[in-house]
């Protein structure tokens, strides 16, 4: 007999949410989170993250060098850098994530 071990996706969002905007790095938790939110059609955060996040948010492939840079000089490091970039990037992608599941939910509902 084959035993079919589906995965539980919400719960592995709800982690590597966790670990990305919650967990040690070199920027503090609360501006990672700040651009994840700003990245989902949240509330406008500080400059120079505002602007990068929110770009990720709408459209990442129009991201511009000149707003890395600006939070490059903000944070003093690629590294922190990086984590607002992808803190900005889960926040986007963990939205439309949540839309798809919504979606997929009501069509089971509805058919049920």
């Amino acid at each position: 007999m084959k035993v079919s071990i589906k995965p539980d996706h919400r719960a592995l969002a709800e982690a590597l949410r966790r670990r990305v905007l919650e967990g040690p790095g070199e920027t503090p938790p609360r501006l990672r989170q700040a651009s994840a939110e700003r990245a989902a059609d949240g509330l406008a955060t500080e400059a120079p993250y505002d602007d990068l996040a929110r770009q990720i948010g709408e459209a990442a492939h129009r991201v511009t060098d000149a707003q890395v840079s600006s939070v490059l000089a903000a944070t003093g490091s690629e590294k922190a850098t990086f984590e607002i970039i992808a803190a900005a990037a889960l926040g986007a992608g963990l939205l439309r994530w949540q839309h798809a599941m919504k979606a997929l939910d009501e069509v089971i509902n509805a058919s049920a």
